[in-house]
């Protein structure tokens, strides 16, 4: 199982940090939804809580939150973000269930409550040492 990233998103600021994700972090975030709740500690931040918003796995396929699966499934779209259609016209698409698996490769994070220190003055401290 490779490090997974997590992107974290700061209401706040507006700003998104980038954090790594060590394999036992992941393995015990294995089951969770998207919209799930989950502590920060497995992510090195105490004392603050994080929704899950989506992701995407190793093979680089998106997370869907209506999908109540764990693994891929190529369902058919009427239509696709960012790509038009015409009337009528379907495609079958992969995306990935909204369960997290052993396979994600990215874990996209909202905080919901804040912590005794602040996102990026962790990272700051790491590059002056």
């Amino acid at each position: 199982m490779a490090n997974s990233v997590a992107i974290i998103a700061d209401p706040k600021d507006g700003k998104t940090y980038k954090k790594e994700v060590s394999p036992e972090s992941l393995s015990s975030l294995v089951g969770r939804k998207i919209g799930d709740e989950v502590d920060g500690i497995f992510f090195e931040l105490p004392g603050y809580k994080l929704r899950i918003t989506g992701g995407s796995s190793i093979s680089g396929f998106p997370m869907k939150s209506d999908l109540q699966i764990s693994g891929k499934k190529r369902i058919l779209r009427k239509y696709s973000i960012g790509r038009r259609s015409k009337a009528g016209l379907r495609k079958r698409v992969t995306f990935r269930g909204s369960i997290i698996g052993t396979d994600i490769s990215q874990i996209n994070l909202k905080v919901i409550q804040y912590g005794p220190a602040a996102l990026g003055e962790e990272k700051e401290t790491k590059e002056a040492n």
